[in-house]
């Protein structure tokens, strides 16, 4: 059965939703990711490690994604850096 108290937990921005044995996340430019795992307890410990915790840095998906996010322009000073 579906865990619905991760969708009001989740911390990290790229969260979806989740199934028994998946989490799904944004992907790149419209896409969602799929991520799906061996069992319903190694789903749980991803979740408390990474989707709800403040330590999404060390998600893999959430790495490949914030790569698109933080960037520096360099050039005109209206352009910011954007940071997480």
């Amino acid at each position: 059965m579906a865990n619905k108290t991760i969708d009001a937990l989740a911390f990290c921005p790229f969260y979806v939703c989740e199934a028994k044995t998946t989490i799904t996340c944004e992907g790149i430019v419209g896409t969602l990711t799929i991520s799906k795992f061996e069992s319903e307890h190694a789903k749980r410990e991803h979740e408390k490690n990474f989707c709800i915790s403040r330590h999404c840095k060390g998600c893999g998906i959430y790495c490949s994604l914030m790569q698109n996010y933080s960037y520096v322009r360099m050039g005109s000073p209206i352009e910011k850096e954007i940071r997480h």
